[in-house]
């Protein structure tokens, strides 16, 4: 048995024999960190539930994580599979109210981070990710692919388009205002939006949960998991069931997030798959329905996830350096590849403006915009009479929460899975270093991938708008593509001089606001050449895709095998087969079980479980930020590792805990005498007037629920 101390004093802590119970939380005592020296993870291990042999390839992990995680996921698939409508409704209801209530705690948490993130790269820039004699797994090529694959898997293609959905509107943001706002500026200020959801305050949480994670695991000697980034603040109650909960609460963010990609990755895979089948070509398909019959239809979608789910678990199967390793290095590549070709093939310099001016206003712009609510817009208009701006020419409620506040809470929904990826791949690294290779570089890769397709689309955007390609039902092909347009009626009145031109429409130009999520990135390729070269960078778009969709997949396996095994390293080959065919099972039965007039419907409710869960993870970002403050300044040598702490755990309910809940003034009149001095009696009639108002003020609320708010007052004034 460890022989617990309290209030964290006295010498190390021994090895711990073969097979030691696990130490009892029934009494909450005994909690405080320690150090635990010279323990491997082995030893760690030893103290929590497991079934299997440590290094077994068949089976090794821990029964309460994997049966509470795998129950929960099924529960909730099977739900959305039978109750579509009413699931999907629910799951949306708690997304409103997360993003509606929460909204504020959102945009602060993330410039705390972010001031805690640059604290640590200043002042602990060379704190070694390991022992000080280790040195890189990776080189610094595969290193950046690996990372940068994992963390923006294939959403960096889903949302080329984002830049041009801004300056078109979408939503109705505020920057829709034309008193306000010309194209012009409102061209800059949609590429800057996008930068800012896609710049350091979406990857904190990765930097966050990777680097403590780094440290504890490879200079520490804990297990690679999720539960002992609280370490530092709760000690050994890790290894009881808070520490299960978090790793539980790890792994359904993974799943369901990683599920969500997988269906909605399949339906624009199949979109490109038709495309390739049918000789799509600028609004024409070359082969009428199609040379092998492609359908977009569930069982189409079913079957790519199929395949994805097995070349994702062939990646698993061939391990980190050959499998992920190798398959995000060419998924990489390729990106890159078609990103130049954008760049080369559209106005380039024009891009290279559009950028630098950007990237300008981004910065000077990013201490409002880290801010921002949208406090007034969320009033809805004048009108509805809660308060709205009664001009009514701001933006409307709801975009806010759809955009800025769906991707805070999906970045930190992923926090754990692409932190803990980052953590096992960053042994050898400085911290300051793995900060600047996860926090600043893939920003930069990221506002340069955005930037270069969002500048073009936003230009071609403009080219339609001036010709006239505006079609009013949605559906008139021949005012969507220029290639379709009538030429003589859609164009350009060019004037030289004092002569003027009728110039028709280029069939290249495209009005891509119009086109379905999954058309656009194809549409916009199209755009620059015939219909061999549309064809070929379909072809190696799609291939990039699926290869994005396999490194993210193959990832998630990875990561949820090894929460589930205790925080093994490298965790039995067969449990990773297990988990990657359950995120390809999850997603296949929820495309499966829908309609084909409504193939998003059992997705939508799962989509919004990321987001759901993302609150409290929100919380958990905060107590790894103080933990990684704390874990520095003890590997610094600038506080002990073994110091002072409260006997008993915060959460422990002693006998004066149940007298604390219906009468707090009586421990709190003790608590403020030893503190401030004097008799406790003052003090607890002092805290005693101001409960006995609180309760007034309640049983005041059935004549009017203005009281009711009043006693919450009072209430948080006394606590």
């Amino acid at each position: 048995q460890v022989a617990f101390r309290l209030e964290g004093r006295g010498p190390p802590l021994p090895r711990p024999p073969r097979g030691p119970a696990p130490p009892s939380m029934a009494s909450f005592r005994g909690w405080a960190p320690r150090a635990h020296t010279g323990w491997t993870p082995e030893d760690h291990m030893k103290l929590m539930p497991s079934i299997g042999t440590l290094g077994s390839n068949v089976l090794y992990m821990n029964p309460w994580i994997t049966a509470f995680a795998a129950g929960s996921l099924w529960g909730f698939v099977i739900w959305a599979m039978v109750a579509q409508q009413a699931a999907a409704d629910d799951a949306g209801s708690a997304q409103a109210w997360v993003t509606d209530v929460w909204n504020w705690l959102y945009m602060l948490s993330q410039n705390i981070w972010i001031v805690v993130l640059f604290y640590v790269l200043y002042k602990y820039y060379n704190l070694k990710l390991g022992k000080d004699d280790d040195k890189p797994e990776f080189s610094d090529a595969a290193y950046f692919a690996m990372l940068f694959s994992c963390g923006v898997a294939t959403g960096l293609w889903y949302f080329t388009a984002e830049a041009m959905w801004h300056y078109e509107g979408s939503g109705n943001p505020r920057w829709t205002d034309t008193q306000m706002w010309n194209d012009n500026t409102r061209a800059e200020h949609a590429l800057m939006v996008t930068f800012f959801h896609w710049g350091p305050h979406g990857w904190i949480p990765y930097t966050v949960v990777g680097a403590l994670i780094a440290i504890l695991t490879y200079r520490r000697g804990f297990p690679m998991s999720m539960r002992f980034t609280l370490y530092p603040l709760i000690g050994e109650m890790c290894y009881g069931r808070l520490g299960d909960m978090v790793e539980v609460l790890s792994i359904l963010c993974t799943v369901f997030g990683v599920c969500t990609s997988l269906g909605l990755g399949a339906m624009q895979i199949n979109k490109g798959l038709i495309r390739l089948d049918r000789g799509s070509y600028r609004g024409t398909d070359r082969f009428v329905g199609g040379r092998l019959g492609i359908e977009e239809s569930t069982q189409t979608q079913v079957l790519i996830i199929v395949v994805i789910t097995l070349l994702a678990t062939g990646s698993v199967v061939m391990g980190l350096k050959r499998g992920i390793k190798a398959l995000s290095m060419i998924a990489f590549g390729l990106s890159f590849f078609i990103l130049l070709s954008v760049l080369f093939m559209d106005q380039t310099w024009y891009i290279l403006d559009a950028l630098t001016s950007a990237f300008g206003y981004y910065l000077w712009y990013l201490p409002k915009i880290s801010f921002h609510t949208d406090a007034w817009e969320e009033l809805g208009k004048g009108s509805d009479g809660l308060g709205g701006a009664p001009d009514e020419r701001g933006g409307s409620a709801g975009w806010m929460n759809a955009w800025t506040i769906f991707y805070w809470g999906w970045w930190i929904s992923w926090g754990p899975f692409v932190g803990t990826f980052l953590a096992r791949i960053s042994k050898g690294r400085t911290l300051g270093s793995f900060i600047v290779a996860t926090l600043i570089l893939p920003s930069l890769w990221s506002f340069l991938f955005m930037g270069i397709f969002g500048a073009a689309q936003i230009r071609i955007t403009n080219q339609a708008i001036a010709a006239g390609l505006n079609p009013t039902n949605g559906t008139d092909l021949s005012l969507i593509f220029g290639a379709l347009a009538n030429k003589s009626l859609v164009g350009y009145n060019q004037t030289t001089g004092q002569t003027w031109e009728w110039v028709g429409v280029a069939g290249g130009t495209t009005r891509l606001y119009k086109l379905s999520t999954e058309d656009v990135l194809f549409e916009h390729l199209a755009s620059y050449g015939g219909e061999g070269y549309a064809t070929f960078m379909t072809l190696i778009t799609l291939v990039c895709i699926v290869l994005y969709f396999v490194t993210s997949s193959d990832s998630a396996s990875y990561v949820v095998d090894i929460l589930a095994a205790n925080g093994v390293e490298e965790p039995p080959l067969m449990q990773k087969i297990f988990w990657a065919f359950t995120e390809g099972a999850a997603a296949a039965a929820l495309l499966l079980s829908a309609g084909e007039d409504s193939p998003k419907s059992a997705l939508n409710a799962v989509k919004a479980l990321p987001i759901i869960l993302g609150l409290p993870f929100t919380f958990l970002l905060f107590w790894m930020c103080q933990g990684l403050l704390i874990v520095c300044k003890e590997e610094a040598k600038l506080m002990p590792i073994d110091r002072k702490n409260f006997a008993v755990f915060l959460l422990n309910l002693e006998p004066a805990s149940f007298v604390a809940m219906l009468c707090p003034f009586l421990p709190l009149g003790t608590v403020a005498a030893r503190a401030w001095g004097g008799p406790p009696g003052p003090y607890t009639l002092a805290f005693g007037a101001a409960w006995l108002a609180m309760v007034v003020l309640a049983g005041c609320t059935a004549a009017d629920a203005a009281f009711g708010y009043m006693a919450a007052a009072a209430y948080f004034m006394v606590a």
